[in-house]
């Protein structure tokens, strides 16, 4: 049975080899996400323009590529021009400036930090049992409170205080503890 690393890493080789629709529908979603979070407003809009530049740069350069890491820096680095030139191209038609660099970077840096995050929990999340992984579309995408969620399973709010403990336990076993302490806060909210 391949592991979601081992998957992420096969997806990656067929890319490197020419194949780019696995690999693109692999990270296409989550840039977007990661870009639309960069660009200001008025300009989201152009996050899927900024992946699908990102995307087609890392296919002109994926002989360079030695491994899904490098590649994946590649691709947010991309990113993070490409807004930053959308942004200087915008600000030069409206003259002035909305963000100046320092704030945009840092602002980066938090958003690579969040993706990142994100990415480490989806994994751990993919990789749990069916019914854990209910648990957890039911607290992250459908925001249920503990009644919502009894009520749905048809067990104790107690039940599902005790699946949520399960869920943390398995958790905390297959993230790092900056991305644990992350999902332990948002699973016992």
């Amino acid at each position: 049975m391949l592991t979601h690393q081992d998957s992420h890493e096969q997806t990656y080789r067929q890319f490197i080899d020419g194949e780019i629709t696995e690999f693109y529908d692999m990270v296409y979603p989550l840039l977007v996400v990661f870009a639309r979070r960069l660009l200001t407003e008025p300009l989201a809009y152009l996050a899927e323009d900024c992946v699908q530049d990102a995307v087609f740069q890392l296919y002109a350069h994926r002989d360079e590529m030695s491994s899904v890491a490098k590649a994946k820096a590649f691709l947010y680095t991309c990113i993070h021009n490409i807004v930053i030139s959308y942004i200087r191209k915008d600000n030069s038609r409206s003259q002035y400036v909305v963000q100046n660099a320092d704030d945009f970077e840092h602002d980066f840096s938090m958003e690579l930090i969040r993706q990142e995050t994100l990415d480490q929990l989806l994994a751990a999340v993919s990789a749990l049992p069916e019914d854990m992984q209910q648990l957890c579309h039911s607290i992250f995408v459908k925001g249920m409170k503990n009644v919502e969620i009894a009520r749905e399973l048809n067990i104790s709010e107690s039940g599902v205080k005790k699946k949520k403990k399960r869920l943390l336990n398995m958790l905390r076993a297959s993230l790092s503890a900056e991305v644990y302490l992350l999902a332990a806060w948002v699973v016992m909210r």
